[in-house]
C-alpha cells in the first residue's frame, strides 16, 4: 500500500512541474495521462444509522488514469492508481465508507483493450464502469455505476461494446469482482453471496450483464438485464426525451423502471425477495437554469448487500428513499447566476415503512440546498467546487430509534483535473 501511495505522489508532483496540461476528458483513441485531485468533507447526523449516526470524514483523493491509443489499430492498454488519504476522522464517529474504517486506502487497475473492428471494443482486466467518473459515455442500465464517494465504481472481468448502427449500441459485461461506493473497507471484492456472519462475499458468483440503447439528438431509450446465480436477476429500463420550445428553452422527461428477484442462497425466509421500482423526472429548462419535479416508488425494501434499490430520481443527503413501500417526491430549482456559479434548492418528502412488517410508518420532510462553482480561466481552470447541505425530519411513531428523528448533512467537494497528452 505504501508503494502505491508513493507512486501516486510522485506522478502528481511530476504533473505539477509540467506546463502542457489541460482539463480534458480521456479519449479512447489517444495516449493520455490524467490526474484528478478530489478533496471531500462529510459531516452529518443520521439517527437512522443507529450507533453510526454521527459521521465525519475529510479525505484527499489522488487518482491517476492512463490510456493508450490502439497500436496497429487493434490493441491498447489502460489503467490507473488511486489513493484516498485521511485528512480527518474521529474514532467515535463513522466515516461512512469514505475510508477503510478510519484509515487511508488505495487501489490499482489495468486492462487490455482490443478493437476487432471500428464499431467494436473489448476490455479484459480491471477497469472503470462509472459514468459519473467518465468511464462510460452514458448511464448504461445496470452496467454503469455512479459512485457518490471519492473513488469510482470498478469492475474486474470483460466488457464488450458494439455500435450496431450510429444510433444503436449493444453492451455486455461479465464481472467476477467489483468495487462500489460501499467497499472502502474491503477494496475490490468478489461478486457473490454475502455472508452476514463474516461480513464478506464468501461464495464467488460471477454476474453477467446485457444492455442495449437507442439514441438520437433529442432522446435515449435503454434497457438492461443481469443474471447472477444465488444472488439475483435484475431488469432496468430508461427513457429520456427532450422537447425544444424556443431558443434556450425546453422540456425534458425522464423515466426509469427497475425489477429485481433474489435467487438461491440470497433469498430470505421471511422478508420479500422481489420488487419493482419506478421513478420519473420532468424538467423545464431555460437560459438561467431549470425547474424540476421528480417522484419515485419502491414496493419492497431489499437487502442492500444483495442489490442496490436506491435508483430513483428524488435525492437527499440524509434520509432514505428506498424503504419498504416508499414514495419519494421532490420539487427543485437550479439557478445559474453566472456561467461559473450555480445554486440548487430542492425540498423533498418521503412516505413509507421502516421494515417489511409495515408496523412503523416513516414520513420524512426536508430540504436540500447546494452551490457549485466552476473555475474557467487562469491557473486553476477546470477546478469544480461544490457544497451541499440538507436538513430533514422523520416521524416514526413506535420505532425503537425514536418517534422523531432529526437529520442534518453537509458535503463539500473540490475537484481538479489536468491531462497530459
Amino acid at each position: 500500500m505504501k508503494i502505491l501511495k508513493d507512486f501516486v505522489t510522485i506522478l502528481l508532483v511530476t504533473a505539477f512541474l509540467c506546463t502542457s496540461v489541460a482539463a480534458e476528458r480521456i479519449i479512447d483513441e489517444e495516449d493520455t495521462l490524467r490526474f484528478r485531485l478530489k478533496n471531500e468533507l462529510r459531516r452529518a447526523n443520521k439517527p437512522s444509522a443507529g450507533d453510526a449516526r454521527h459521521i465525519y470524514a475529510w479525505v484527499q483523493g489522488s487518482m491517476v488514469d492512463f490510456n493508450s491509443r490502439y497500436y496497429e489499430d487493434i490493441i491498447g492498454v489502460e489503467g490507473g492508481a488511486y489513493y484516498v488519504y485521511k485528512l480527518g476522522a474521529r474514532n467515535n464517529m463513522s466515516t461512512r465508507w469514505y475510508l477503510d474504517g478510519h484509515d487511508s486506502f488505495g487501489l490499482a487497475l489495468g486492462a487490455l483493450k482490443i478493437k476487432p473492428a471500428d464499431n467494436i471494443r473489448i476490455k479484459i482486466g480491471r477497469f472503470g464502469t462509472d459514468y459519473g467518473y467518465g468511464s462510460l459515455p452514458y448511464n448504461v442500465p445496470l452496467i454503469a455505476g455512479s459512485s457518490n464517494r471519492t473513488l469510482p465504481v470498478i469492475s474486474e472481468g470483460a466488457l464488450g461494446y458494439w455500435a450496431v448502427t450510429p444510433n444503436i449500441d449493444i453492451w455486455a459485461l461479465w464481472r467476477s469482482r467489483v468495487f462500489t461506493a460501499f467497499d472502502s473497507e474491503t477494496g475490490v471484492r468478489n461478486e457473490g453471496v454475502y455472508n452476514v456472519n463474516t461480513g464478506y462475499y464468501d461464495k464467488r458468483r460471477a454476474r453477467s450483464f446485457l444492455a442495449a440503447s437507442f439514441h438520437d439528438s433529442t432522446s435515449r431509450y435503454s434497457v438492461g438485464a443481469s443474471v447472477q446465480k444465488d444472488v439475483s436477476t435484475q431488469l432496468q429500463g430508461q427513457l429520456e426525451k427532450r422537447f425544444s420550445l424556443s431558443e434556450g428553452y425546453g422540456v425534458k422527461g425522464e423515466l426509469r423502471g427497475f425489477y429485481v428477484k433474489l435467487d438461491g442462497e440470497s433469498r430470505s425466509a421471511t422478508a420479500h425477495n422481489e420488487t419493482p421500482m419506478i421513478s420519473g423526472r420532468l424538467s423545464w429548462i431555460n437560459p438561467k437554469g431549470s425547474l424540476f419535479a421528480s417522484a419515485g416508488y419502491l414496493k419492497h425494501a431489499i437487502s442492500g448487500s444483495a442489490v442496490d434499490t436506491d435508483l430513483g430520481y428524488p435525492f437527499a443527503l440524509s434520509i432514505d428513499r428506498n424503504k419498504e413501500g416508499m414514495q419519494a417526491w421532490q420539487l427543485g430549482v437550479n439557478y445559474t447566476m453566472t456561467p461559473q456559479l450555480t445554486f440548487t434548492l430542492a425540498p423533498f418528502y418521503t412516505h413509507g415503512y421502516e421494515s417489511y412488517q409495515r408496523n412503523v410508518k416513516v414520513i420524512g420532510l426536508g430540504v436540500l440546498g447546494g452551490v457549485g462553482y466552476n473555475v474557467d480561466s487562469g491557473l486553476l481552470k477546470g477546478m469544480n467546487i461544490f457544497l451541499a447541505a440538507d436538513r430533514a425530519r422523520e416521524n416514526r411513531e413506535g420505532s425503537t430509534l425514536g418517534n422523531r428523528l432529526n437529520y442534518w448533512d453537509v458535503k463539500m467537494s473540490v475537484q481538479y483535473d489536468f491531462t497530459l497528452k
